[in-house]
């Protein structure tokens, strides 16, 4: 019985201490960067003025989906880098991804900021065929708007 009781009570400290771990490590951001060229670390100028961004930045990702893996890999280190900016600026990079071709509205909107469509060959059974893609951003702070149109 004391056996049963000790397990309770340790699977209950195990579960406490998982969830307060959780909870302050959730406005962190840590990522290991391995690479020769430190490709993945943000230079310490790029992380103060991530620290100094007084009022939101929104950015507005625009990719396609079901992009073939080579291409799709930008979206992810995209989406990435903009979870680390937005963990390093407490919360003022804001970000949202749309998929510009799921409706004739989004991109006809995605066109009109700026960001153009571009055709990536796709393989399929032994054929390539041509598909249309979306890969840019809008950047606002304030009053000001930035158009990547390409990423």
């Amino acid at each position: 019985m004391k056996t049963r009781k000790k397990l309770i009570y340790s699977l209950l400290l195990i579960f406490g201490i998982v969830v307060i771990a959780n909870f302050l490590s959730s406005g962190l951001f840590l990522r290991l960067d391995f690479t020769e060229d430190s490709r993945y670390t943000l230079s310490k100028a790029t992380k103060d003025i991530l620290r100094n961004i007084d009022e939101p930045v929104t950015i507005t990702a625009y990719f396609s989906k079901d992009l073939p893996p080579n291409v799709a890999k930008n979206r992810q280190d995209f989406l990435e880098m903009l979870q680390e900016y937005s963990a390093i600026s407490h919360g003022n990079v804001v970000y949202e991804f749309v998929n510009p071709s799921e409706t004739p509205e989004i991109e006809q909107n995605a066109m009109q900021k700026g960001i153009q469509p571009f055709l990536i060959n796709v393989r399929e059974k032994d054929q390539v065929k041509q598909q249309k893609a979306y890969m840019g951003a809008l950047i606002r702070y304030a009053d000001r708007e930035e158009v990547l149109p390409f990423i």
